[in-house]
């Protein structure tokens, strides 16, 4: 009875899944800091599909209102210490209760990748969040080390600025532009051998100033424009820096807020994004991406439009967040 019983303890302990990750939210007010930390994970080693460890969205409420600054990434073991950052394919921080600029989704607010540096703003910029909005936090993994990894973890690490500071900072938004969004489909494209350019033309609702412009691209990404389409002119550039294999390693980013307002975007004109690739392989790269991110000062902020959860497009973005997992291979 006694090798009964602890067989039975030995084949539940061999059948016990793994605890579920679970997001923490600390705040820091000595330090002017909100931490995310996310985990812990177990990540299975580059399996040569894309979706490596994408996560269900975890959602919480923010807690205080603030101007954000600037956001820390970092990837921790089971003992604190530190990873290498490419582990992170991509994470975004939303705030479904605004949506962004462009289209009528869900907002944005921030986001990186393997290529993405820690970003701090002049203490003169920030951007508003509101108590009590109900953010989210997605993230995927790609684990090209060739080792299973286990109980790691993703930590953000938020620098924020209180409400009554003085003199306030310029109040930016996030601006977010996808060369090849779809209203209900992938944004993902295939780069063919050799140069190639891709553009979409967009315009938006209201007008204001770019401050910052940025972007993402995959491998074999070259640069990302922002164009005026009536007349051509170059409004923002931001190109990649690449290894030998065409490896995007880092993204440039023009801060145009420190030496005043940046260019202004008209709404409802006429602007254009265009994505460069140079693909150094005689095959197609599979789903490739090309977003350019910024930020935007809005001439009338009280104008900014409202999140609709209703609409049609919001509700399949929203599905779009929260997906499982597809399972498709990718060459990047």
């Amino acid at each position: 009875m006694i090798h009964v019983t602890r067989l039975v303890v030995l084949l539940s302990a061999a059948f016990q899944t793994a605890p579920r990750p679970r997001l923490a939210v600390t705040v820091d007010s000595a330090r002017h800091r909100v931490v995310l930390t996310y985990g812990p994970f177990d990540v299975a080693a580059h399996s040569g599909h894309m979706m490596d460890g994408e996560v269900a969205m975890e959602r919480f409420r923010w807690p205080l209102d603030a101007w954000l600054r600037g956001f820390q990434m970092a990837v921790l073991d089971s003992g604190n210490r530190p990873l290498s950052r490419r582990l992170v394919h991509h994470f975004n921080l939303v705030d479904f209760d605004r949506r962004e600029l462009a289209y009528p989704i869900v907002e944005r607010l921030l986001g990186g990748g393997q290529e993405t540096e820690d970003v701090l703003l002049p203490a003169t910029v920030g951007l508003p969040v509101v108590a009590g909005h109900t953010f989210g936090l997605t993230l995927m993994w790609r684990n090209d080390t060739g080792q299973n990894l286990s109980q790691i973890r993703f930590r953000l690490t938020l620098s924020w600025i209180p409400r009554n500071e003085v003199p306030r900072p310029v109040g930016a938004m996030p601006i977010w532009v996808d060369v090849n969004w779809q209203a209900l489909g992938p944004d993902d494209f295939d780069a063919p051998p050799g140069a190639s350019v891709k553009a979409y033309a967009f315009r938006l609702p209201i007008g204001g100033h770019l401050l910052a412009a940025s972007g993402h691209l995959h491998r074999g990404g070259v640069s990302l424009w922002i164009a005026d389409a009536e007349n051509g002119g170059v409004i923002a550039r931001s190109d990649a820096r690449r290894d030998s294999a065409g490896q995007v390693l880092g993204m440039s980013r023009t801060l145009f807020g420190v030496r005043g307002m940046g260019p202004h975007l008209e709404a409802h004109h006429r602007y254009v994004l265009i994505a460069v690739y140079d693909n150094p392989t005689l095959e197609p790269l599979k789903s490739v991406m090309a977003i350019f991110v910024g930020l935007f000062a809005p001439d009338h902020p009280d104008e900014w439009p409202a999140a609709d959860p209703r609409d049609s497009l919001y509700q399949a973005d929203l599905a779009g967040l929260t997906a499982p997992p597809m399972d498709m291979s990718m060459d990047h």
